[in-house]
């Protein structure tokens, strides 16, 4: 599959090797460098050469070299991160199309992201320098994933507001879904996937018989499709009946490998009646991704299970 992320970021931030009087001639040579994308950027933003310069000179250099060593530490990884978020979702992306690509970039910092027309494509420019002023940097693949949603639902321009902002506005997306019943639990699992770019295997377990045993699920096949209560990262959250948060599996010892490419794991319990009656299992490819946001998140999400199981 073709490259669908591009890192532009280093070459935008080529404007502070000048003088910072001489900013607005470094954009026009960006502008030159990057058409039609800069161009056209300018015109969705309405952005003319007066606006840009005054935007240009309210920026302090102190603050843009912050954010290049901010980048520069972790460029490689996010860019990777994104490009594996949108290809291991090439049938919900519908990739095939290659009709847009992803530039990141570091802009003005006015719109987390805006889709414009490349010379024979759409480019979804994600301006990296916006995310990082708000302090969401490390959130860049789901803030990427997001956007491309939006832009295939027709939305060209938008920001993204940080976990919980996005968290809040799946779960009114899961309350419609879950109106099915038990039967949407396969299509849950599915929405989960899609939705939370490092989100890689999701699926259930269900309490039968004193043990855990697999439900509907999405990701490579496991052979663990029957736990007993304290083995593994299930287990133990099924025995001590509280959320189990693994960042780094392989410093678990008591741990069921289902994929070496799994990183870290998250086993939240699903209660009725005081009782736990199953879990949502989620195993994802990327280094200590859960925060306290996918925590709430996905006890709600198991609290709106239990009313339909």
């Amino acid at each position: 599959m073709r490259s669908i992320v591009q890192n532009k970021v280093e070459e935008c931030l080529e404007i502070l090797k000048w003088d910072k009087t001489k900013w607005i001639d470094f954009w026009r040579e960006l502008r030159r460098k990057f058409g039609p994308i800069v161009p056209n950027y300018e015109r969705k933003l309405e952005l003319n050469d007066e606006k840009i310069e005054k935007i240009l000179r309210e920026i302090e250099r102190r603050e843009l070299d912050r954010f290049k060593w901010d980048w520069l530490d972790v460029s490689r990884n996010k860019k990777i991160e994104c490009a594996e978020s949108l290809s291991e979702r090439e049938d919900f992306l519908d990739l095939k199309r290659e009709d847009f690509s992803v530039f990141l970039m570091s802009l003005l910092g006015l719109s987390d992201w805006v889709v414009v027309d490349g010379e024979k494509e759409k480019i979804v420019v994600m301006d990296v320098f916006s995310l990082w002023r708000k302090g969401l940097l490390r959130e860049l693949s789901l803030a990427t994933l997001h956007a491309v949603i939006e832009f295939r639902k027709g939305k060209e321009i938008g920001n993204y507001g940080g976990k919980k902002e996005y968290f809040d506005s799946l779960l009114k997306e899961i309350e419609k879904i879950l109106k099915r019943g038990k039967e949407a639990l396969g299509d849950l699992c599915e929405f989960l996937r899609n939705h939370v770019s490092y989100y890689d295997w999701v699926g259930f377990y269900f309490v039968e018989d004193g043990k855990l045993k697999l439900g509907p699920f999405v990701g490579e096949p496991t052979e663990h499709v029957e736990i007993p209560f304290g083995v593994g990262i299930c287990g133990q959250a099924a025995e001590r009946e509280e959320t189990f948060v693994v960042q780094d599996v392989s410093k678990e010892t008591n741990y069921l490998s289902c994929s070496p490419k799994t990183k870290a794991e998250i086993v939240v319990p699903i209660f009725k009646d005081g009782k736990i009656i199953g879990e949502l299992d989620i195993d994802s490819y990327s280094p200590s991704p859960f925060s306290e946001e996918d925590r709430a998140f996905l006890e709600k999400v198991c609290e709106l299970v239990s009313k339909v199981v």
